[in-house]
């Protein structure tokens, strides 16, 4: 993908790359948002990010049946 970006004229692209495995239940949510808001992270960027931390949910499947979806906090 860097390659493919950096062969192309226009350089308007940016790789955001955020490893949340150990910090998802240790950081809260909202200081994640703010945090990249205050960095100058936004638009399409930010709504993806915010679409992963705010109000997340996780389903089980138990015996081939998806159980009821409940929410995840930090």
């Amino acid at each position: 993908v860097i390659n493919h970006i950096n062969k192309g004229k226009v350089k308007n692209h940016m790789i955001i790359s955020i490893d949340a495995e150990k910090a998802f239940d240790k950081v809260q949510h909202p200081f994640i948002i703010k945090t990249l808001t205050k960095v100058g992270i936004q638009g399409t960027f930010l709504n993806i990010i915010k679409a992963i931390y705010e109000k997340p949910t996780a389903s089980i499947i138990l015996n081939a049946e998806k159980l009821k979806a409940f929410p995840l906090k930090s």
